[in-house]
């Protein structure tokens, strides 16, 4: 019975360490993604979320599109544009999404 309980304890603080790694390596992606679309030579396009749309639904549909993107504040979404046409694209495809 103690043998179980000590099993069961150390499962619990091996998956606590496994989770808590794995967030710690999405928002070390997220603060990464952040400096390169506000770097210098990056060339975005800033797109005010309509009211009543998730800024996630937006952010998918531009990442399916091959589009980078962070959201600025709730209602503004930051999107990679690299190409000259993109900025183009990336508000018809967010309008239509």
């Amino acid at each position: 019975m103690i043998v179980v309980a000590l099993l069961l304890a150390v499962g619990i603080v091996v998956a606590t360490v496994v989770v808590l790694g794995i967030i710690r390596s999405v928002g070390q992606d997220v603060n990464k993604l952040e400096g390169e679309l506000h770097g210098p030579a990056a060339r975005t396009v800033l797109y005010p979320v309509p009211a009543g749309r998730d800024p996630v639904d937006l952010m998918v549909a531009a990442r399916h599109a091959g589009y980078r993107s962070i959201e600025e504040h709730p209602g503004l979404l930051r999107i990679e544009c690299p190409q000259a046409g993109d900025p183009e694209k990336v508000r018809a495809l967010l309008d239509n999404a």
